[in-house]
């Protein structure tokens, strides 16, 4: 299937049954993402793809239709894959939990022992995002970390910190400085 617009992935959201909250939340989690994509891809021309980036971040939450815990990523990737989506969002939703969850941390949360850690440029970039994004929008690095320390291993913090790092290399600026604010 090729890639949904920004308009049909609202639709979808708006079908399933998202709450409205979560929408916002996804509509912020695309601006931050789009706006370190478009950073990147100033200092590295089309080394992302934005297409993707928006698609991916407006449905990264697309699970929480039916749960907010952590198994939204598990009912996402179910919903995703029985709409037919691009595979490339599917793995973009099941690997944005907690800076990236390896098979045994996920194992250990009660989901699928698969790999949920970012690989691609997309995944990392909407994965860091959503770290990035909280109940009242955009929040600082520092912030994000004030907010899951002790709510994961210290291994999540850490991953967190260096897709911070890896991102900010690749806009040659630090992610926290780029909109949208």
């Amino acid at each position: 299937m090729s890639l949904p617009t920004r308009k049909e992935c609202l639709m979808v959201l708006r079908m399933e049954g998202v709450p409205k909250a979560v929408i916002q939340h996804a509509v912020t989690v695309e601006g931050i993402a789009l706006a370190i994509a478009k950073a990147i891809n100033s200092k590295h021309s089309r080394a992302v793809d934005e297409r993707l980036v928006t698609a991916g971040a407006l449905l990264h939450d697309l699970g929480r239709a039916h749960t907010h815990g952590i198994q939204h990523a598990v009912e996402g990737v179910i919903m995703a894959e029985e709409m037919g989506l691009d595979p490339r969002i599917i793995e973009i939703i099941r690997r944005h939990v907690g800076g990236g969850l390896s098979p045994p941390e996920a194992r250990a949360l009660g989901l699928p022992a698969w790999d949920g850690v970012p690989h691609t440029l997309e995944e990392k970039i909407v994965c860091h995002s959503d770290t990035l994004s909280d109940a009242n929008g955009r929040r600082t690095l520092k912030h994000a970390l004030k907010h899951i320390e002790g709510k994961g291993s210290p291994m999540y913090t850490k991953r967190v910190k260096e897709l911070h790092n890896f991102l900010s290399g690749l806009a040659e600026e630090d992610v926290d400085v780029i909109g949208p604010w």
